[in-house]
């Protein structure tokens, strides 16, 4: 008896169950399946066959797929991913597959079984009857007894044919595939016939030798501005520098025809492409969920996608990733995967070639042939911090957006804060309220006459004296953006506008034209265009500069190059109030180079020993007692003992904020190839920390 290996979206490797009733010879490979788990209905894919036959394994419920929802190629892909991550399978699935639609699952007993076996409460089952009106633990034992008949399949909504290969070797049916091709879909058998010019029992043959299938109907592609290719002699593998039109161009030469997968890090970039791509098709968690089953179920020709767009079950002729550097790719929680690697792993298994397409190379694809296309000088103003005065903004600053203000124009303000000041501090005894659970300060919000902790959510409400000393002075220290905001009110004419991914004003005058100023944070890099910008102005740049990893200075980098493009066609001036104005960053702004700096890190991580010369994990343990998380690191370590060389093991150490959310937390850091990593992680007991594969940010606790 065949026993299928059933992967499920959880954080579990793949489970064992006896093929469905009546199903015992089908194709299982890759179909979505409804298996029992726990009590209740689950569906999962079937990734392989293999396993020893026991009474105690269940039987799945149904195939819900007639055919293979995923091809071997994407159940490799899963396998290899789960290796590469140190993830079970199942979480991996869980992390790249759409969500499937809702499940219609009837119930009741078996013809002829007797109804006394029926408890109390479950009478009605001796008909069909809905499982959503009973108690799964209640059905369960039913079902493990095999007395329990069920049926379940997806419910249906309006159904459209789609193709699911590309070509068919008989001459005439491939005419009326390649006519639903250029189609799309069809709203039937019959209308699909008359635009091929066949009869509808061409169509069936078809259908029934699974060229085309029936699935959701697809969207409309979004009206689009095309740009003329900008085709090159030879596919690199990495391009870089230019304006962002001319990326538009490049991209267009390398998706010129046929089928490609473009990936992008986030929404708003995906869809600031599309407006020159009218024929592609996207791909995001922000579609409607019968829109992205659609797609997934047929894809074909050009498609924009964010990371799920990985799984889908084509092979295109090349796959690009745009800005592989952004640290919008990896994903915050399940098995927190970086993306780009994921994708180059996924062109080396389908055997596609792979580009990189960004304004600034990440350090880890510097090493890549490829062309560096040259970039507009920007106009960098760095203002010193440690000769100029005031605070917040600088005599320099303020008579810089007074220009902005009699000539009519619009500016930008970027904060690297949130409040009116990263801390209240009593000029008296030094006293600074800090949060009772996370080892930091509290924000004070003026607006909102409020300490408030970014980390945990804690809230109190600022003390009208020092509680140490009794002292009235107690004072607003490092600005944030209502502070920077109301000083903008104090000192100019022009309206000021606030814009952060939680709070977003009107912009609707701006984007008319009229002159104005925006204060906001980094969500300001996916927002309008606004069309008279003059100026960007970072009052403290450092802000975004000293963070606490070793890819800080990189991301920040990468921040000041995607400012020089907030309004492309035109250079605003950028104004970078600084204490380090010799920064290795600032220079290469200065230099007009987008290489420049990512060699110099890369030589200097080289040294080091950082990624991208090796990779690196980083393992989590927290307690919310101190010593009895030191004591969990330590064990960490002292597993590892006479297994890890020394340049192989970093710490434990404390994280940057050791204590977040009444936790203490320490970090242990290890460095090496991945067969190596998996090694080392082998010796260790994972339920003992939690696992963050090619770390990008170390503040400390991963979000679950």
């Amino acid at each position: 008896m065949r026993v299928l290996q059933v992967a499920l979206p959880l954080p579990l490797p793949p489970m064992s169950y006896l093929p469905p009733l009546g199903g015992e010879g089908q194709e299982a490979l890759g179909r979505r399946v409804a298996v029992p788990w726990r009590g209740e209905v689950r569906v999962g894919v079937v990734v392989g066959e293999g396993g020893r036959p026991s009474h105690a394994l269940r039987h799945a419920l149904a195939y819900l797929d007639g055919a293979p929802y995923l091809r071997p190629e994407e159940v490799l892909f899963l396998e290899e991913a789960s290796r590469y991550l140190f993830a079970p399978l199942g979480q991996v699935l869980a992390d790249f597959l759409p969500p499937s639609p809702e499940l219609r699952h009837r119930v009741r007993l078996y013809p002829g079984a007797d109804p006394k076996v029926l408890p109390k409460g479950l009478e009605a089952l001796t008909a069909w009857q809905e499982a959503r009106g009973f108690d799964p633990r209640l059905l369960d034992p039913l079902r493990e007894a095999g007395v329990l008949e069920e049926e379940v399949a997806f419910k249906e909504g309006r159904r459209v044919l789609l193709p699911l290969k590309e070509a068919h070797p008989d001459p005439t049916l491939d005419r009326v595939l390649q006519a639903l091709r250029s189609m799309g879909q069809a709203e039937s058998q019959a209308a699909l016939a008359r635009a091929a010019g066949v009869g509808v029992g061409r169509v069936r043959r078809l259908l029934e030798e699974g060229y085309v299938g029936y699935g959701e109907p697809l969207a409309s592609p979004p009206p689009g501005e095309p740009v003329e290719p900008l085709p090159l002699p030879e596919r690199p593998e990495r391009l870089n520098g230019g304006r962002f039109l001319e990326r538009v161009r490049l991209l267009a030469g390398l998706v010129a025809e046929g089928d490609h997968l473009v990936l992008f890090p986030e929404v708003s970039l995906l869809e600031r492409f599309l407006r020159h791509f009218p024929r592609a098709r996207p791909y995001h968690g922000g579609l409607p969920p019968k829109e992205r089953e659609a797609l997934f179920r047929a894809p074909r020709g050009l498609v924009f996608a964010t990371y799920g767009g990985l799984l889908l079950p084509f092979t295109p002729r090349s796959l690009v990733v745009v800005e592989e550097g952004s640290e919008s790719y990896k994903l915050p929680s399940g098995s927190r995967a970086f993306v780009p690697p994921l994708a180059e792993m996924r062109a080396r298994l389908l055997g596609v070639p792979l580009t990189y397409l960004s304004l600034v190379p990440a350090v880890e694809v510097l090493e890549r042939p490829g062309l560096t296309f040259p970039v507009p000088r920007p106009r960098l103003l760095l203002v010193d911090l440690r000769r100029e005065r005031g605070h917040p903004l600088t005599g320099r600053a303020l008579a810089l957006l007074k220009q902005v203000e009699e000539k009519g124009r619009q500016a930008v303000v970027l904060s690297p804060r949130l409040g009116y000041s990263a801390l209240l501090l009593c000029a008296d005894c030094g006293y600074r309220p800090n949060c009772p659970d996370c080892a930091l300060p509290l924000r004070y919000h003026k607006e909102a006459k409020a300490l408030l902790c970014h980390q945990c959510g804690h809230r109190e409400p600022p003390p009208p004296l020092c509680p140490r000393c009794g002292s009235t002075l107690l004072e607003p220290r490092g600005p944030g953006l209502e502070w920077i905001q109301e000083e903008l009110k104090r000192r100019l004419a022009l309206p000021v506008y606030r814009y952060t991914k939680e709070e977003k004003d009107d912009l609707g005058p701006l984007l008319a034209g009229k002159p104005g100023v925006v204060v906001g944070t980094t969500a300001l890099l996916r927002g309008p265009t606004l069309p008279e910008l003059a100026l960007v102005l970072l009052p403290y740049a450092d802000g975004f500069l000293y963070e606490a990893d070793f890819r800080a200075a990189e991301r920040y980098h990468r921040l000041l190059w995607a400012l020089t493009e907030l309004r492309p066609g035109r250079r605003p001036l950028l104004a970078l109030q600084t204490y380090t104005p010799d920064h290795p960053a600032h220079l290469a702004l200065l230099e007009g180079s987008v290489e420049a700096f990512p060699w110099a890190e890369k030589a200097l991580r080289e040294a080091l020993a950082y990624p991208p010369r090796v990779r690196m994990v980083k393992l989590e343990v927290a307690h919310r007692l101190e010593e009895r998380a030191l004591e969990a690191a330590f064990a960490l370590r002292e597993a590892l003992k006479g297994v890890a060389g020394e340049e192989e093991v970093l710490g434990p150490a404390p994280a940057p904020i050791p204590r977040v959310k009444g936790q203490h937390v320490f970090h242990l850091l290890l460095k090496g190839s991945t067969e190596r990593l998996a090694e080392l992680l082998s010796r260790l007991d994972r339920r003992r920390f939690r696992l963050d594969p090619d770390p990008h940010r170390f503040v400390g606790l991963l979000e679950d």
